[in-house]
């Protein structure tokens, strides 16, 4: 059972969110696979349009552990790892926080967004969340909308699983996934410059959720 969240805690589960998405990325663009449980949390989080609270995107009750590597990576990533992965993780998240500030200012393409994720929705109804065809539907979305804006969030890693079409399209849903949990941090009162002035707190946060990890 989840224990009734703080708003801090609600921040620090939105960003590790945003994190997970983006260890997603990192770990097809390098290995060509991606974390099972991670990847149908990030996923399903594009079609929670109304969430009654934050967890709820992540899996309600279970959303703690559904977001169990973007709190650990966040961990590490607080930690200052120097590991090649990490950095390009912490790319990928500020990329993300970028990105997002830009489409904030699109309420167009956001209606955009979320029309083709209603469509979407019907793919996941007939099929399956991780279907070949769902991954397309979210990806196009992705390139349909986000892709226009000039700046782009650069993917590293092994050429030979990031020219793979399934693999193009797992990266772009994830990005979107990134966007919609970077959505809900800001919607929380999230800040990039809160990262560094509240550095303390927020490893306290992380520590409790970590630690109900092992309950």
């Amino acid at each position: 059972m989840i224990n009734q969240l703080s708003l801090n805690q609600q921040r620090v589960l939105a960003l590790a969110g945003i994190i997970q998405a983006a260890t997603l990325v990192n770990q097809v663009a390098i290995t060509g696979q991606a974390d099972t449980q991670a990847s149908h949390c990030a996923l399903s989080s594009l079609f929670v349009a109304n969430p009654e609270r934050t967890e709820d995107v992540f899996g309600g009750e279970q959303a703690i552990h559904s977001l169990r590597l973007g709190l650990i990576t966040l961990k590490s990533i607080m930690n200052q790892e120097q590991s090649s992965g990490i950095k390009d993780i912490t790319r990928y998240v500020l990329g993300l926080i970028h990105l997002q500030s830009k489409l904030s200012k699109q309420p167009q393409m956001l209606n955009e967004i979320s029309t083709q994720l209603n469509h979407s929705q019907r793919q996941v109804d007939l099929y399956e969340l991780g279907h070949a065809n769902v991954l397309a539907s979210v990806a196009e979305t992705y390139s349909s909308t986000l892709s226009s804006f000039n700046f782009r969030i650069q993917v590293t890693g092994n050429p030979t699983y990031l020219q793979q079409p399934m693999n193009t399209n797992r990266v772009r849903a994830y990005l979107l996934a990134g966007i919609r949990a970077t959505t809900l941090w800001r919607q929380l009162g999230g800040r990039k410059w809160h990262l560094i002035v509240f550095k303390n707190s927020l490893q306290r946060e992380l520590d409790v959720l970590l630690n109900q990890l092992s309950h």
